[in-house]
């Protein structure tokens, strides 16, 4: 969505004067700015961060850094340009967090079972939102056909070692060996992902 504050003829900034009150310590001019411009926020870091709790906990934070750094703004650009590159850089260094929080419990064997599992309801989900299933999927689907395989089986389809070993015709032994490197090769894929 468009910010709703569009620029006059003549190309001046129609939030110069609210800017310049708000810099002052005018709360209610800082209010009028938020409210002019939050949907917007939130919309950048909702296609950021596909997530709505996350894109509103943003916003937040945004405004945060906005009223902190306000009196530092000098106007050599627009005020929405440099709100553009406050929200931007926020919603990218949260994307950044949280993939990194996704490498994290992909270290361990209870949380890769929450990140895997496509059979939990969102609302039941304590660990991760659905944005992170889906980037984890997608870093599954980058390893070798025989991890990913095995991945699936036991998160996924929830098989236990022994229908794996049914299903592949493998020996359990291997099962175990291969669901195992299947994991560490998953938790570095997700961390070549992270530093991209």
């Amino acid at each position: 969505m468009p910010l709703r504050t569009r620029l006059q003829p003549g190309g001046s900034d129609p939030l110069a004067e609210l800017v310049e009150r708000a810099k002052l310590g005018d709360g209610d001019a800082l209010g009028q700015i938020v409210q002019r411009t939050q949907q917007w926020v939130y919309n950048l870091g909702y296609r950021i961060l596909r997530n709505r709790q996350e894109a509103e906990d943003l916003a937040q934070e945004v405004y945060v850094r906005v009223w902190r750094a306000l009196p530092g703004f000098r106007g050599d650009s627009k005020f929405t340009t440099w709100l553009h590159s406050i929200a931007t850089h926020a919603s990218l260094n949260r994307l950044r967090s949280l993939r990194r929080e996704s490498v994290a419990w992909a270290d361990s064997d209870e949380m890769l079972e929450h990140l895997l599992d496509s059979q939990q309801g969102s609302e039941s989900e304590p660990y991760v939102e659905s944005q992170d299933k889906e980037f984890i999927w997608q870093q599954v689907d980058r390893l070798p056909r025989k991890y990913a395989l095995v991945l699936t089986l036991f998160y996924q389809h929830e098989l236990s070692y022994q229908e794996i070993t049914e299903v592949l015709g493998l020996p359990l032994g291997t099962v175990k060996a291969q669901l195992n490197r299947a994991r560490l090769a998953l938790a570095d894929c997700l961390r070549e992902a992270n530093a991209e």
